[in-house]
């Protein structure tokens, strides 16, 4: 009588390892791949440009121009020495660009790359109006304004065939020149007249001093950067040089050139150089606002060429830098 008992006890054992075979069978059918990831929904293009006029895009807002390298990697852990992709966007990715401002650097600039199909031009004349048109080399350059901020944007080709869009500040010229005859609209104090120690005192937050030794290895860094093309601007020279942001046509900074009288160690004359050659009538329109500040120029040759002369005192005249920028000098009194 015990067999039929084992028996019947191992079929029950069967029967139930079945069972169980069966439902593990099931879950195994229902039960969802590990390895597949969650869908995420992308968001639009549009979405980093919300508002009616040029701003930094949602993801970098957190950014501002002028900030530490340091503050700007705390910010967006990444952005100063890789491009980084935008959370949530399909293919766009973000990077920065530093200078050097006395002895740390600072952001300057950030570049958004979009893929190769992107109609980015249409979406930002959608939203920001028309833009700009420049030449930088042989490229279209697009850029749109936000004079009140001081910001700009500027859409390019990239070399991936997609577009970059670099936004970083700017100084308008008709800030940079103001409407004062005895000083720049730059101008904290007037720069005519100080000795070195009141230049870095006034305006040390924006002063590059070189000596000769420092300014050949800055130009042997600037050299493999932009190759040969350094040689035009000649030997490497000791310098006191003012860094502003650049005008709206300049491509990274307006850099200020005071001049010292090697008597009395005075500044006796500031110039600066800015470009118009990147677009069309420009220069007509840059010459119009400095009439609109300083009034109708007399004009007069100057070794051959054409200058304009807008004061007497202060001594303030333009000349065509070889068709490419105005050149403005201002000295307290003609030579």
């Amino acid at each position: 009588m015990k067999r039929p008992t084992a028996a019947l006890s191992l079929s029950l054992g069967g029967l139930l390892a079945l069972v169980l075979a069966t439902a593990c069978d099931k879950t195994e059918e229902t039960k969802p791949d590990a390895k597949e990831e969650k869908k995420v929904e992308k968001k639009a293009t549009a979405e980093l440009f919300p508002g009616k006029t040029v701003e930094l895009p949602p993801p970098l807002a957190k950014l501002t121009f002028g900030m530490t390298k340091a503050d700007a990697e705390k910010a967006m852990p990444g952005i100063t020495d890789k491009l980084v992709d935008l959370e949530g966007y399909t293919d766009i990715s973000a990077g920065s660009f530093s200078m050097d401002k006395g002895d740390t650097e600072v952001l300057t600039s950030v570049r958004v790359s979009f893929p190769k199909g992107e109609d980015v031009e249409k979406l930002l004349t959608e939203k920001w109006g028309a833009p700009r048109k420049t030449k930088e080399l042989d490229d279209t350059v697009l850029v749109w304004f936000n004079p009140e901020k001081g910001l700009r944007a500027r859409l390019k080709p990239s070399f991936d065939e997609g577009k970059d869009l670099e936004f970083s500040a700017y100084m308008p010229f008709a800030t940079l020149i103001g409407t004062d005859k005895t000083k720049f609209g730059f101008e904290k104090t007037p720069l005519l007249g100080l000795d070195l120690k009141g230049l870095t005192k006034e305006y040390g937050d924006v002063l590059e001093v070189l000596s000769k030794e420092e300014a050949e290895k800055k130009r042997e860094e600037m050299k493999k950067m932009f190759g040969d093309q350094i040689d035009a601007l000649g030997e490497a020279q000791a310098s006191t040089d003012i860094h502003l942001l650049p005008t709206e046509l300049e491509s990274f900074r307006t850099t200020v050139w005071p001049r010292f009288n090697k008597e009395t160690g005075l500044i006796e004359s500031v110039r600066f150089t800015v470009p118009f050659d990147a677009e069309e009538g420009a220069a007509d329109a840059l010459m119009a606002m400095m009439k609109k500040a300083w009034g109708e120029p007399k004009e007069e040759e100057k070794y051959g060429s054409k200058r304009w002369v807008f004061s007497e005192e202060p001594f303030i005249t333009v000349e065509d830098s070889i068709g490419k920028s105005w050149e403005i000098e201002k000295q307290a009194k003609r030579d």
